[in-house]
């Protein structure tokens, strides 16, 4: 099963799942995932979530609401794919110190709930190259160095808190970089401020969320 934010729905691209508000893809890296390995799902994934919408219904537009993303992690599930971090990382004042704790009571929440699962903590891709690349990328070079640096203690984060709870850390990372908001679109997994693929500005594109899925198939194969 899937659980976690925009980097894990896949908004604008595809076609988006119920409830509307939630820009949920089908064609996500855990559709695909799942496709392939001839696994059931259940992808409760949300553009906007935060680690407080994993207890709590998150509100949407349109009046519609997405359940507590937790309730979705059964004793029967297998497999949980974790993607959470970047919303309370910015909102948290990119405090790493503040969001450990919380991903740590996550992760031991799911372990509770899911406790024959093995759970796999997504990585982030690199979104913008150090510096970026203004004009191409329209944000200044401190802004784009913030989201540089900012996907690195991220990711690193990440790394340490599934490696503290037994869980798997599935780095993207080193796959994606080349493949920036700033490549040429031909080779670009992740969209600009401005897409010219269908996506969420500064977010993963169609093929990035494919790229992205035979990363976690191969997790998946050697961990599960």
């Amino acid at each position: 099963m899937s659980i976690g934010e925009s980097s894990a729905a896949g908004p604008f691209f595809g076609r988006q799942l119920d409830p509307l508000g939630c820009f949920r893809s089908d064609r996500n890296y855990a559709h695909v995932t799942a496709e392939a390995l001839g696994l059931t799902l259940r992808d409760v994934s949300c553009s906007g979530a935060a680690i407080n919408d994993m207890y709590a219904a998150q509100s949407l537009l349109f009046g519609a609401a997405n359940i507590p993303q937790l309730d979705a992690v059964t004793e029967d599930a297998t497999i949980v794919s974790v993607d959470i971090g970047i919303n309370d990382y910015v909102a948290g004042g990119w405090s790493a110190s503040a969001l450990a704790p919380k991903l740590d009571a996550l992760l031991d929440d799911i372990r509770a709930r899911a406790p024959h699962a093995t759970v796999f903590v997504m990585g982030k891709f690199q979104r913008l190259r150090a510096g970026g690349c203004f004009p191409r990328v329209p944000l200044p070079p401190d802004l784009a160095e913030q989201y540089y640096q900012g996907i690195q203690t991220l990711n690193a984060l990440l790394a340490e808190r599934a490696a503290a709870n037994d869980a798997i850390f599935v780095d993207v990372y080193p796959a994606s970089i080349g493949h920036d908001a700033c490549a040429p679109e031909d080779v670009r997994w992740v969209e600009g401020v401005l897409p010219e693929s269908p996506a969420q500005p500064m977010h993963t594109n169609k093929v990035g969320h494919y790229q992205e899925a035979l990363l976690l198939i191969d997790a998946i194969r050697e961990h599960a």
